[in-house]
């Protein structure tokens, strides 16, 4: 049984976030309950649920601590409290639609004694269903999207079977070093959900920090089986935190490159809207089946007005606020960082890429 039940501390805290997970909680459990390491505590924070989770927790997992919250506050918020409760200097964060290899924290835990100028480490995550291929090795991060993506994602998992240095980690099966949330602070609550990894992780990378992924760390994750990002809320929700990531984070030089992308983007994006507004007052057609919330890519008419442009005027408002506070962590300039995201995988021999000195 590992150390939730015992006194002394743990060496790994893992963090479950919960919102109506009964039906994938059984098989995530079980899978840490087989770990090979077992010095570790296990927190599922639930996020106000209104399914059997927190019957099924006190029924069958009686070793797990269970933080319940009143509401659904997103990921961040119920990760945040999860990682204050904790005691343990290795902090995990799991999702609640993975399995574990047997192996999985034993390698998590020896890849961050390997590499102790890590202070992140992402696992080797593959998709759940056969062949099994990789989800994310690691993250990387676009500057002409603004938005975070999953290394070697489709590729076959025997692609990704080597250590290398990465951008960030995917937050669904990731280590940290508790010392990593003392020096930039924890998760953004703003964001809800969607990208807050990314931006964690942009945050470490600018302030000196250093992101490892870790190969033999293997677990199986059924992808967008608790989010559904097809959704238009999810779709607008990603669409202003890829605002927040770049705006609070990018040093200046990278960040007026940015804002030169985004605002093309900008541009052809609000183009077509009008654009197809006036086409369809030439051309009406049928509109049956027209709903205010299909996807924003199909650009129909009241999508930008209602959902868009409010969106865009609350991220720029709330955004000199958040790249104040960002400031004083910043410690690598545009032309530091600018290597780990032309490059976000390389080798963990390479020398100098993710160094300060240099």
């Amino acid at each position: 049984m590992n150390s939730a039940v015992n006194s002394a501390a743990p060496l790994i805290s893992v963090i479950i976030p919960n919102w109506n997970g009964a039906h994938h909680l059984p098989e995530c459990l079980q899978s840490l309950r087989t770990q090979q390491f077992q010095n570790f505590e296990t927190l599922v924070v639930d996020n106000g649920s209104s399914d059997e989770s927190i019957e099924l927790l006190a029924r069958d997992f009686d070793w797990v601590r269970v933080i319940p919250r009143d509401d659904n506050g997103g990921f961040s918020k119920a990760v945040n409290d999860g990682i204050r409760q904790s005691r343990a200097a290795f902090i995990v964060l799991l999702n609640n639609d993975t399995r574990a290899e047997p192996d999985w924290l034993a390698a998590l835990h020896a890849g961050m004694q390997r590499y102790p100028e890590a202070s992140l480490g992402a696992s080797r995550m593959l998709l759940y269903d056969p062949p099994h291929l990789v989800d994310s090795a690691g993250d990387g991060y676009s500057m002409r999207l603004g938005a975070g993506y999953n290394l070697a994602s489709g590729q076959p998992s025997k692609q990704v079977d080597q250590d290398a240095w990465v951008f960030g980690a995917c937050a669904g099966a990731a280590i940290y070093r508790r010392s990593l949330f003392d020096d930039i602070g924890l998760f953004d609550e703003d964001f809800f959900l969607i990208f807050e990894d990314v931006d964690i992780a942009l945050r470490a990378q600018v302030a000196g920090h250093r992101c490892v992924y870790l190969a033999d760390a293997m677990i199986f994750h059924k992808r967008g089986s608790s989010t559904d990002n097809s959704s238009l809320e999810v779709i607008i929700r990603a669409w202003r935190n890829t605002i927040w990531v770049a705006g609070k984070n990018l040093p200046p030089f990278l960040l007026l490159i940015w804002f030169v992308l985004f605002a093309f983007r900008m541009v052809q994006m609000f183009g077509m809207a009008i654009l197809g507004r006036a086409w369809r007052k030439i051309r009406p057609t049928s509109r049956v089946g027209y709903s205010a919330g299909t996807p924003a890519k199909d650009w129909r008419q009241g999508v930008v007005a209602k959902w868009y442009w409010p969106t865009l005027k609350t991220a720029l408002l709330r955004l000199p606020k958040k790249r104040t506070e960002a400031r004083p962590q910043r410690r690598r300039n545009s032309f530091q960082l600018l290597p780990i995201l032309i490059r976000p995988r390389r080798p963990v021999d390479s020398v100098g890429i993710n160094s300060l000195e240099e």
